[in-house]
């Protein structure tokens, strides 16, 4: 089993990155937040997950050994694949991940590509017993019902069309990112995103 990888990064893909090790280069699927922090021509340390299936090892890596534990949660769900797991951990912050999971928040989950309104069902189902306590208890951080920027901001977007429970992802993204983001800053952030 391949724990972790270490190499320099060769190049990055929009839903992948090339690392090179002592002369081999590993292709790694990664969540949007992973590749985010790697940079052509410097050093990663990715913790893995390799998949092995009838035609194909498929490596998978996470900057974050907490990425990897919901990777592995989010895969053991009966009709969640590695590429919908990513999708998943590329669209929610663990924090707003774990409080979708504890809180029964189906509805939050199906802001992630590929996880329509029965598959967040079944997640939230299979897992809300299975959270380990430090995913499950992560920092809250603000809920819109804590924070009137985020609430407001929220509504506003809501109020121009967008869903939901992707408008409720999307602004806990960008406030978490930009912390002293008042209203108007939080829906032009969220707007780029959502366009």
């Amino acid at each position: 089993m391949v724990r972790f990888l270490e190499g320099v990064v060769l190049q990055l893909g929009e839903d992948r990155a090339l690392i090179s090790l002592h002369g081999l280069g590993f292709e790694v699927f990664c969540p949007a937040s992973t590749l985010s922090r790697l940079r052509t021509g410097e050093n990663a340390r990715l913790h893995t997950r390799l998949i092995v299936r009838e035609d194909s090892l498929t490596l998978y890596g996470f900057h974050d050994e907490r990425l990897l534990e919901w990777f592995d949660l989010l895969v053991a769900v009966s009709g969640v694949g590695p590429r919908v797991a990513l999708g998943i951990l590329s669209t929610l912050p663990l924090e707003l991940l774990g409080q979708a999971i504890s809180g029964e928040d189906a509805k939050l989950l199906t802001a992630a590509p590929g996880v329509g309104k029965k598959l967040a069902e079944r997640l939230v189902l299979e897992l809300k017993n299975k959270l380990p306590e430090h995913l499950a208890g992560l920092s809250a951080g603000s809920s819109p019902s804590d924070n009137p920027a985020l609430a407001e901001a929220a509504a506003a977007l809501i109020t121009l069309g967008f869903r939901e429970a992707q408008v409720h992802a999307v602004v806990q993204k960008m406030a978490a990112k930009n912390p002293r983001a008042d209203t108007e800053e939080l829906i032009r952030l969220a707007l780029r995103e959502l366009r």
